[in-house]
């Protein structure tokens, strides 16, 4: 997936497939870092607190990111 920014297709891609892609990619990470430190076996790890800490602070990270894209007037937030 991330491979369409790297190569020489990517010159061929709008700002606005750009916007969506980055998008998409951050949305995923975002939900895929709630998922993981809202699983039961995250909760017996000896370091639980330092564990949450680095996924709230990821989460906050891409939310960050996502909330720096412009608004490409669409309504699937």
């Amino acid at each position: 997936m991330l491979n369409i920014l790297k190569g020489k297709e990517s010159n061929k891609l709008t700002k606005e497939e750009v916007y969506e892609f980055l998008s998409i990619y951050l949305k995923d990470q975002l939900s895929l870092s709630h998922r993981i430190s809202t699983n039961e076996e995250t909760f017996s790890k000896p370091s639980w607190s330092e564990f949450q800490a680095y996924q709230i602070g990821m989460q906050k990270a891409f939310q960050r990111v996502l909330d720096l894209i412009p608004d490409q007037g669409t309504n699937d937030n």
